[in-house]
């Protein structure tokens, strides 16, 4: 049993994702990463040594954590994303299917997790979710106050009533792209770090990043979803505001496959191009990312179409 690479996976881990409460802006690339070195020993070592790394990083962040179960749950979820992504891995599952099934795996976790404190409390699943988010912020604004990051307390004070009744409702859309979001950084990120160590490593080497774009015809969800949002009805807004988020995830991904194709050509090293990634995934930049996605789908930047895909 591989005991030093199952402690220091677990203890990587565990620290990024205490890094990622803890360290503001920067945090947040490091919680996204997580569950990359599970990942990897389960990929180099077996399922078994992996899952161990799981019980030890969760047992390490239960102890930091003072208990409290929110951390735990979250960990754990991250161990089943980085179960799926590593079969996907081991598999040589087209890329697009190893990221759907560690994103379910985590989403499954959690509602499993969950289903029964909320089937125990009498309140609505709305009320407790925005009674939690409030909590939650309060929490974090004493946490960050006690560091000395006072501008960050004072920007979680900021968060009004409006924000957290947006929010609650559109946690389905925001989970489902954030989780699908996260399993497809750590995919890119796990499969280039096991290439560069070993490039006759047994992963998916093609298609790369740098040359996937989704189906042209999937613009038409994002066109029709951005309809749904303009009705007068609330309930059908919010149902479009969802699907929209995760429409916005798929274009959001191509133009990251744009700026990886343009690093690519660059010839930007295989670290450097995974820490730019990630840093714009993590900061607002994404905002013309996901433009830039959608602009691909007309004007076939990488030339990655035939002529007949070609709008």
């Amino acid at each position: 049993m591989p005991f030093r690479s199952i402690l220091t996976s677990a203890l990587q881990s565990a620290g990024l994702m205490i890094a990622g409460f803890l360290v503001p802006v920067i945090g947040q690339i490091t919680l996204l990463i997580a569950p990359v070195p599970l990942i990897l020993i389960m990929v180099r070592e077996g399922k078994l040594p992996g899952m161990l790394a799981v019980g030890l990083a969760t047992a390490i962040i239960a102890v930091l954590a003072g208990g409290q179960a929110v951390f735990v749950v979250i960990f754990l979820s991250f161990g089943f994303m980085a179960m799926g992504l590593a079969d996907g891995l081991r598999w040589r599952w087209k890329p697009e299917n190893a990221v759907l099934i560690g994103a379910i795996l985590t989403i499954v976790a959690l509602v499993v997790v969950l289903t029964p404190f909320l089937s125990s409390t009498e309140k609505g699943l709305v009320t407790v979710a925005e009674d939690y988010l409030r909590t939650s912020l309060a929490e974090a604004q004493q946490l960050y106050t006690q560091l000395g990051l006072t501008e960050v307390a004072q920007m979680m004070a900021q968060v009004t009533d409006t924000v957290v009744y947006y929010l609650v409702r559109l946690l389905p859309g925001i989970i489902l792209a954030t989780t699908l979001l996260q399993a497809a950084c750590c995919y890119g990120v796990a499969r280039s770090l096991i290439l560069r160590k070993d490039p006759a490593a047994a992963v998916l080497s093609e298609p790369s990043l740098a040359a996937w774009h989704a189906p042209d015809s999937w613009v038409w969800g994002l066109i029709l979803t951005l309809g749904l949002v303009a009705l007068p009805d609330v309930t059908i807004r919010f149902i479009g505001m969802n699907l929209a988020l995760v429409f916005l995830l798929v274009y959001s991904v191509q133009g990251l496959a744009l700026v990886e194709f343009t690093l690519r050509k660059a010839k930007v090293g295989t670290i450097w191009r995974s820490m730019i990634l990630t840093f714009i995934v993590a900061l607002p930049v994404i905002v013309p990312v996901i433009a830039l996605g959608v602009v691909d789908i007309f004007a076939d930047f990488r030339k990655v179409r035939t002529p007949a895909q070609t709008p």
